[in-house]
């Protein structure tokens, strides 16, 4: 029953996801052009790779506020070290991202703590360790090695390299997910913290892979978009942690934890640029961008509520319910005492 719902929910997301599209489709000249289309994927690819890795954390019941910045880090570690060539580089920084995940994972579980405040306080670090990495300034890749930035801006008809890599991730992370015990142990934890305890499920291993992936994917993300573009600034990546919540959010994440899925973090991210990227070739200018999306998001938490899927919707669902059921007694002794006794 409950697998049905989610299936007509991710339906009623990429419907409108789809309406979208269409919208702007028929309004807007070269908005449907492989170009486009081309753009939208790419910058759909660090979102979409930094949300993959941030919805595990949020189906866990927690949130990494901390990817920006370790995204900013892993862009100038990626730099510095193209010189080492692409898989290197990139390698290195996302080893370092997954190690630091592993860390904070662990000190969260063991510690207890809330994850909002951990990561607040790793955020504000590691953005300094990135103005310390930069020496305070943008750091540029030579010109010998701007052959990688060019073979990252490949373009297959409407794909990239960074594109596909973010949607291999995707499934990849769906796959965990969905069809191995570790990714059950995530939802469970996500969404009854107490109970699976008593059913003797320790939260510890789920929290480490969960801030293990959010980290590592996040760093993968700021190596890649960094390499592509050839560049990298201690101060990158600033509103990523928004972007990527609000695309999570959007495809059905729920911010209490154990529900949502990969696939609709993937529409999520969908949804988000080609609403973006619609407003941008209309020429809007940012405040509209950002009240467009803040009213996409708003739309969508409203039906959450209304659907009775969200803990909010299901406490008014119940309240109802119970409304309901107190005013059926009291129907039924008016009937019995106002009928005559034979």
């Amino acid at each position: 029953m409950r697998s049905r719902i989610l299936h007509h929910d991710l339906i009623l997301r990429i419907a409108l996801a789809v309406l979208v599209f269409l919208f702007f489709a028929l309004t807007t000249g070269g908005y449907a052009s492989s170009g486009n289309i081309y753009a939208i994927l790419e910058s759909c690819a660090l979102v979409g790779i930094v949300a993959a890795g941030l919805g595990v954390t949020m189906l866990a019941g927690e949130l990494d506020l901390s990817v920006g910045s370790i995204a900013a880090c892993a862009g100038i570690v990626a730099v510095q070290m193209s010189g080492s060539g692409v898989v290197v580089a990139v390698a290195a920084a996302t080893i370092a991202g997954v190690a630091f995940g592993v860390v904070q994972g662990a000190l969260i579980a063991r510690l207890n703590i809330s994850s909002l405040v951990f990561t607040l306080g790793t955020f504000i670090a590691l953005r300094g360790v990135a103005y310390v990495l930069s020496h305070e300034q943008t750091v540029t890749m030579d010109l010998s090695n701007l052959a990688i930035t060019t073979a990252l801006r490949e373009r297959f008809v409407i794909f990239s390299p960074f594109s596909l890599t973010m949607i291999a991730l995707v499934v990849a992370v769906g796959y965990v997910l969905r069809y191995t015990r570790i990714g059950r142990e995530i939802y469970a934890i996500g969404g009854a913290r107490k109970e699976s305890r008593a059913a003797g499920i320790s939260p510890s291993k789920p929290l480490v892979l969960a801030f293990a992936l959010s980290a590592g994917l996040a760093a993968l993300a700021g190596s890649l978009s960094s390499l592509r573009s050839g560049s990298a600034t201690p101060s990158g990546h600033e509103t990523l942690l928004v972007a990527a919540v609000t695309a999570a959010l959007i495809g059905g994440i729920s911010l209490y934890g154990g529900r949502g899925s990969m696939s609709g973090i993937f529409v999520g991210v969908l949804t988000l640029q080609f609403l973006l990227s619609g407003l941008t070739l209309h020429g809007a200018a940012f405040w509209a961008a950002s009240l467009a999306t803040g009213a996409v998001l708003l739309v969508f938490l409203v039906l959450d509520i209304a659907n009775g899927s969200s803990p909010i919707g299901q406490s008014l669902r119940r309240f109802h319910i119970a409304r309901r059921s107190s005013r059926i007694p009291r129907t039924q002794t008016t009937v019995s005492a106002s009928t005559p006794v034979p």
